[in-house]
């Protein structure tokens, strides 16, 4: 291990800010019971949480009033509850909606749930987090978010309010809402709260939202669709597990949708008589004797309803109303993503004033109520009304090194290279150009392709495009294949020069998800040919100075897609961290959208190769869905520490492995196990070469995106001018680490739009640096400066972000990337699909043999 005081370090100066985060002052003394709620035939929390709601405020308020429910089985309660047998009992309720529901409540045997451990946690008497401090905490979290589940829609974490929502047509809405959480830091327990989103059912009659999400104007005739057809799926796919409110004569029950049925008034079924006889009958039938209802459109669709036991019940659409307050929790169209992201972002200065809360907000927070929650005041616990206030330090940003030793003016996060030779130009020696374009004239066309050549004159890369119209989907191989013969030709290679050309480049139209697919997957995978894609929405648009500066873009990228280099980031830790051989990891795992269990998760390895940490390879492996460790992680790292040998003809000596992804309850297992698989890989890689190095040293961090703190200047002079954030470089620990973890924020890269969030760091293991965070943080802000499709620093370290690409590696048949492919899981166990992993597996192909060192990536 090396010293801490071995490693040089930059400049850094102290910085404090504020932390959407709220000091518990005074934490529970009481303790709590814990009772068994049992509800056999009602599996979803929605439900589960209506029926508490049901006991606590109807039925048998004096008993359950101040309980706190998990949402799943168990409640919590601060004294004996008076259950009708001592220690248990049954209650039969009438909910709205569900109709009779019987519950069983019942004391769980074992220990009451005290605070004390977490005390003793807190000030370092105990050190590691033990089972009765992560049950405590998590009562914590029930204590602040009992009252606002009870009454607002949720997914646990954050509720969700229709005050300031937007429509986002497509049978969608987005409401705002509040995340809370408890988290423990050294000497205190904090509650870190944040704005949140989320996309909602649009509530109404069936047959609007249906036509809304079809986007038809018209009358409720249109919906006479068949099974199978475009609409048909659309629908089934927007409306699967939905609840709906069917209204009756005399009553309004609430039923999931499970299917939908054509001409649902025509739908055949038989009837039992009193005599228990049965009689043929239609649905429109049905509804015209039992209920005096004559339907208006017999012949649309209908939806059905799960009964149980093999049998479903069909419902006509047009008595159908979408229930209020359910979230939207699949993947959202590209389009409404980004109205999304806008309805989300909020400037540093607003974000906290509505975290902190004014009256009469139309979006009241959840800080304006912990001093009345009777919850909170029932537990005793005291919350601070002020966000805290954190030391950091902002560290000096690393020199940008390009051609000639020429340093590049870093500010903020940014830097400008109008007048930089890149550090190592690549030499185009055939470069072809695809045309998809629908409404570029040849003229535009021409303007770009003079203006990307000079600009890669200008950084040191010379080329002369040859030109090729494409001619659609569907010929894309054949297209990128005359292309690249055209260019070789213009290039003048003699007769048989069976090598690709360097690059080729695509002319997309503005909407073109297809096209790109295919251009990827047959520059990567088929043919072995670099490709850079623009579109021509942005070629259209800019002009001078504009597409000078987008020109530029467009040749750092197409450099680094050939091995060249465009600049070399420089610190003082970082240089001292390269001296030695060493390898940069980046890993993650992607995984399909939200419910479904029909596509597989893909584990991705991205490793440095060079000297300077920014040339990178990259491998990819499929896996089940939704496993978050990397099941063949020994393997591929394996084979990254086998190509930097060959490459470089030596064995490195450092590792530091940057890991995307893993939660909080995954570092000690998931974290764990995989840093394992490195060092097994590693001796393997030794005991076969016959090596008789030393075995590298290795550093195993897990990065974080998926967090809610945020930083606020205290002093708006402190913050970017523009934007109002945090400037590129805040680094903080002290305050609001993790007691048990070396773990900081890094706000790596200059905020645009809405409040930056930093990136989370935990060392979970460092052999390198012997846990001194300092160098730690110098090397990955550095990092984070070494995204060679940019001239921005970037919010994770580059290895991380270059993690690979992996929808275009996948055979087209098995429709990766089309959702009308996917199937979501319903609510009941029983629905879940099989999974064929090695049907995955042969459909997935790996990268080109000639891509293996190219960047295809960036």
């Amino acid at each position: 291990m090396t010293s801490a005081s071995t490693v040089p370090l930059g400049q850094r100066r102290l910085m404090a800010v504020y932390a959407n985060a709220f000091d518990v002052t005074k934490i529970p003394v009481k303790a709590y019971e814990q009772y068994d709620v049992m509800t056999p035939d009602v599996e979803s929390v929605r439900w589960r949480h209506r029926i508490v709601e049901r006991l606590q405020n109807h039925d048998a308020p004096k008993v359950f009033r101040l309980c706190l429910f998990d949402g799943k089985s168990i409640l919590y309660s601060a004294a004996p509850l008076d259950l009708p047998d001592g220690t248990s009992g049954n209650y039969t309720l009438v909910v709205p909606g569900k109709g009779r529901v019987t519950v069983k409540v019942a004391r769980v045997a074992g220990d009451t749930v005290t605070f004390d451990d977490l005390q003793k946690f807190l000030t370092g008497k105990i050190s590691d987090q033990t089972p009765k401090v992560s049950v405590a905490l998590n009562l914590l979290q029930f204590i602040i978010r009992q009252a606002p589940n009870l009454k607002y829609p949720n997914n646990g974490r954050a509720y969700f309010t229709s005050g300031g929502s937007k429509d986002l047509r497509g049978g969608l809405q987005l409401f705002r809402g509040f995340f809370q959480s408890v988290r423990p830091a050294i000497g205190r327990v904090l509650v870190n709260v944040d704005i949140s989103a989320a996309a909602m059912y649009k509530p109404g009659p069936f047959v609007d939202i249906a036509l809304e999400v079809l986007n038809i104007r018209g009358n409720a005739r249109a919906l006479s669709y068949r099974k199978h057809s475009k609409e048909w799926n659309i629908l089934s796919q927007f409306f699967r597990n939905v609840l709906v409110d069917i209204k009756l004569p005399k009553k309004t029950v609430t039923k999931k949708i499970v299917g939908l049925v054509e001409a649902a008034g025509r739908f055949p079924f038989t009837q039992e008589q009193e005599d228990g006889s049965s009689l043929p009958t239609t649905v429109a039938e049905y509804y015209y004797k039992t209920y005096n209802i004559r339907l208006s459109f017999p012949d649309i669709i209908g939806i059905e309803l799960s009964r149980g036991s093999g049998k479903n019940t069909v419902i006509p659409a047009e008595l159908c109303t979408v229930a209020a307050g359910q979230r939207y929790t699949r993947k959202l169209p590209q389009n409404m993503t980004s109205m999304m992201v806008d309805f989300s972002k909020f400037r540093p200065e607003k974000r906290l004033e509505m975290i902190v809360g004014q009256k009469g907000d139309r979006v009241q927070p959840p800080t304006l109520e912990y001093a009345t929650s009777p919850y909170i005041q029932d537990a005793g616990m005291e919350i601070a009304e002020k966000p805290i206030t954190i030391q950091g330090q902002m560290l000096k940003s690393p020199t940008i090194f390009y051609g000639k030793k020429q340093a590049a003016d870093v500010n903020n996060g940014a830097w400008n290279i109008t007048r930089q030779h890149l550090h190592s130009p690549e030499i185009i020696r055939a470069w072809a150009v695809v045309d998809y374009s629908l409404r570029l004239d040849q003229s535009v066309i021409k303007a770009f392709m003079d203006t990307l050549e000079q600009c890669c004159i200008a950084r040191g890369v010379r080329a002369k495009p040859a030109y090729k119209r494409g001619s659609g989907v569907g010929s894309i191989d054949r297209d990128i294949k005359e292309a690249c013969t055209l260019a070789l030709v213009s290039a003048g290679a003699p007769p048989g020069y069976n090598k690709p050309p360097d690059i080729v480049l695509v002319i997309l139209p503005q909407s073109a998800a297809d096209i790109r697919q295919d251009v990827k997957r047959a520059g990567d995978v088929t043919l072995g040919v670099s490709t850079q894609c623009v579109r021509e929405d942005n070629i259209a648009k800019f002009s001078g100075r504009q597409l000078d500066q987008y020109c530029n873009n467009i040749a750092i990228k197409i450099n680094a897609r050939l091995m060249g280099v465009n600049s070399i980031p420089s610190s003082p830790a970082y240089d001292w961290f390269t001296k030695e051989d060493f390898i940069f990891f980046g890993a993650d795992v992607g995984h399909p959208g939200p419910g479904i269990q029909n596509k597989p998760s893909v584990a991705s390895v991205v490793f440095s190769y060079d000297r300077h940490g920014v040339k990178y390879s990259a491998t990819s492996r499929v896996q089940q869905p939704r496993q978050e460790r990397i099941g063949e992680l020994g393997p591929m790292v394996y084979d990254a520490i086998t190509r930097y040998g060959k490459v470089n003809g030596r064995a490195p000596k450092r590792l530091m492995f940057f890991r995307d992804g893993l939660s909080e309850g995954e570092y000690a297992g998931v974290g764990e196990l995989e840093f394992q698989d490195v060092k097994e890989a590693v001796r393997r890689v030794w005991a076969e070469v016959k090596l008789n190095d030393p075995l590298p040293l290795i550093t195993y961090l897990i990065v974080g995106k998926r967090h809610h703190v945020r930083f606020f200047p205290t002093n708006p002079q402190d913050g970017d001018r523009k934007s109002g954030n945090v400037q590129a470089g805040f680094v903080a620990s002290e305050g609001i680490a993790n007691p048990i973890a070396k773990d900081f924020y890094l706000l790596s890269h200059g905020g645009i739009l809405g409040t930056s969030r930093p990136a989370h760091y935990i060392v979970l293991k460092d052999e390198i640096f012997n846990f001194d965070i300092r160098p730690i943080q110098e090397v990955a802000y550095t990092l984070c400066h070494a995204y060679v499709s940019a001239t921005r620093s970037v919010s994770i370290p580059a290895p991380v972000y270059f993690c690979a690409r992996a929808e275009y590696h996948f055979d087209a048949s098995l429709r990766y990337v089309d959702s009308d492919g996917a199937t979501v899981a319903s609510s009941s166990t029983c629905e879940k699909q099989s999974f064929n992993l090695s049907q995955w597996r042969s459909g997935y192909a790996q990268t080109h043999s000639f891509m293996l060192a190219r960047m295809f990536f960036a």
